[in-house]
């Protein structure tokens, strides 16, 4: 009797959202979510002597913004997500360098920028990137650094994109 009840249950059970039974909303479909939707695709990556390509998508549910980088020697990766419980951007970025940064990201008038976290041992020492001249084909995206909290950046690196078609 039990194995007819527990059949039962699993033909019935897809019946409720066969027929229009209400389904939750997705953990990560508000509107915050979607703020590095212009990133979403393939792009070609130019700089002062170099280029490459970057691969930028989406996972997890849309939760998960996954980079795959790839240039002449280096070749790295990042995931991004936005944190409601902050209310911001959250990024980390690993690469065959051995490089590891982890950032926080917000809104500056058009920009996006993804900040490093201040090291107590050296606060006066930041990184941050920066995409700007956002379009629908490309963008820019810039490196800078600050030896003195923020006062002042340097221009470390400039990278050219546009979607590949």
């Amino acid at each position: 009797m039990m194995k007819y009840v527990i059949l039962l249950t699993f033909l019935i059970l897809p019946l409720g959202t066969a027929f229009g039974a209400e389904q939750p909303a997705k953990a990560c479909s508000g509107e915050k979510y979607k703020a590095l939707d212009f990133w979403l695709g393939d792009w070609r990556v130019s700089w002062k002597g170099g280029e490459g390509t970057n691969n930028i998508s989406k996972s997890h549910g849309g939760c998960v913004v996954n980079e795959n980088f790839t240039g002449p020697k280096l070749h790295g990766m990042s995931i991004s997500m936005y944190v409601k419980a902050t209310g911001q951007w959250r990024q980390t970025w690993m690469d065959n360098q051995g490089s590891f940064f982890d950032f926080y990201g917000y809104t500056e008038g058009d920009n996006y920028i993804f900040h490093t976290m201040t090291n107590p041992q050296k606060p006066d020492i930041q990184l941050r990137m920066i995409f700007t001249d956002i379009k629908a084909n490309s963008l820019t995206w810039l490196w800078q650094k600050t030896s003195d909290g923020g006062k002042s950046w340097q221009e470390k690196w400039k990278i050219n994109y546009s979607r590949e078609k």
